[in-house]
């Protein structure tokens, strides 16, 4: 039996890829990079970390696809929540990270 939380992982999962692909490859690519060079250091991080870096061509809401998609990969690991720093979002909750250990 279907969950009403399945149907929500799953559309979101859905807008998230959606927003990927509306993005450019080279910045998708670059995002990537971004979040395994912020893993290796350990230190948790969040989007408010590199959001300033963060290249053109990206979908806002490609981001948090591209985190999920490296904890998938057993990249990162979520440690808690911070504030958005992006005035845009009125503070709302971004997922913290943390640099798995291989």
């Amino acid at each position: 039996m279907t969950t009403q939380l399945t149907i929500g992982e799953a559309l979101a999962a859905e807008g998230m890829g959606r927003a990927v692909a509306a993005s450019t490859p080279s910045g998708i690519e670059r995002l990537d990079q971004l979040i395994a060079e912020h893993a290796a250091t350990g230190e948790p991080f969040s989007a408010n970390t590199i959001r300033d870096q963060i290249p053109e061509g990206v979908r806002p809401n490609a981001i948090g696809g591209r985190f999920r998609h490296a904890a998938r990969r057993g990249l990162i690991r979520p440690v808690g929540y911070v504030a958005s720093t992006d005035p845009g979002t009125h503070g709302h909750p971004v997922r913290v990270w943390q640099g798995v250990a291989r």
